[in-house]
C-alpha cells in the first residue's frame, strides 16, 4: 500500500461569521426598592424579528408585558420608569 502525502489543510475555507446584534433602544427601569436599571432591547440577528432583552452588564432579562421586565437569574421584577 502506498502512503498518501499529507495536505496542508482542507481544500475549502471555513469562515466564522458572528451576527452583529442591533440595539433598538434602552429602557430606564427600577425595582420595588427604587434601584435603577437600564434594559437594553436588541435584535441578535438583524434579518429576523427576534427581540432580546438584557441589562447593561449582559444579565438576561425577560419581557413580561408593556410595563414589566424580570431579571432571569434573580426573578427580580423591574418596572419601566416612564410609565
Amino acid at each position: 500500500m502506498r502512503s498518501q502525502p499529507k495536505r496542508s489543510g482542507p481544500s475549502y475555507q471555513v469562515t466564522e461569521r458572528t451576527p452583529r446584534r442591533r440595539e433598538l433602544y434602552r429602557e430606564p427601569c427600577q425595582d420595588e426598592e427604587g434601584n435603577r436599571y437600564t434594559v437594553i432591547v436588541y435584535r441578535p440577528f438583524p434579518k429576523l424579528a427576534v427581540t432580546k432583552y438584557e441589562l447593561e452588564d449582559g444579565t438576561p432579562v425577560r419581557f413580561i408585558d408593556d410595563c414589566l421586565f424580570e431579571i432571569e437569574s434573580t426573578r427580580l421584577t423591574l418596572t419601566r420608569c416612564g410609565l
